[in-house]
């Protein structure tokens, strides 16, 4: 199962050097989202990480930042995308994997243009206590109209992830499982990525 890693939106101790460890560990891709960093702190964060990776890294804020680095991984908020699709702006981006969120199954049949979508909270948050999910166990994915992979985001830990993977998700997100103690951020996320 694909397993994305997105950035606590707080600053961490040796944040990069924990990315950097990650992506060491087998990590796919790392969502870069932080609503209270300055475009400064974007280009300084990245900049630690190892240039290897950057191709790995999917930007939510400063897209500018893209070509600087060499960074071509592009997410998109649902408002965001609205505004994209409804200027047909979408057909600019050879060569840019794009990613969106949607918070209502049926969308997913909208997005032709992206190549993934996190949907969620699948289960109770674990970042943001009282952020309760939407799914139970016995759900199951229905038909999609389109290639749009579909990523689950919320409450995911290692328990949870492989049942995620039955119900017909692509791939999971996690922040929670991975920050919320960050000396245990390397196994943790081995131990998602081995279910």
């Amino acid at each position: 199962m694909n397993v994305i890693v997105i950035a606590n939106p707080c600053m961490v101790d040796n944040e990069s050097n924990i990315i950097n460890q990650l992506f060491e560990s087998g990590l796919d891709i790392f969502h870069l989202r932080k609503d209270s960093y300055t475009r400064a702190h974007y280009n300084q964060l990245i900049s630690e990480i190892d240039e290897a990776y950057h191709s790995r890294i999917a930007l939510h804020d400063y897209h500018e930042l893209a070509g600087d680095f060499g960074i071509n991984r592009l997410h998109y908020k649902e408002a965001h995308r609205k505004q994209l699709q409804e200027a047909k702006t979408m057909l600019n981006f050879n060569d840019t994997v794009l990613s969106t969120s949607i918070h209502q199954l049926e969308d997913i049949n909208n997005l032709q243009e992206f190549d993934y979508a996190f949907f969620g909270p699948v289960f109770n948050s674990i970042s943001k206590p009282g952020y309760a999910g939407v799914l139970n166990r016995d759900f199951s994915l229905p038909q999609r109209l389109n290639n749009t992979k579909l990523i689950a985001l919320g409450g995911i830990d290692d328990k949870n992830a492989e049942a995620l993977s039955l119900m017909g998700f692509d791939g999971v997100a996690v922040l929670g499982f991975i920050w919320n103690d960050p000396s245990k951020a390397i196994s943790n996320f081995k131990r998602i990525q081995e279910r």
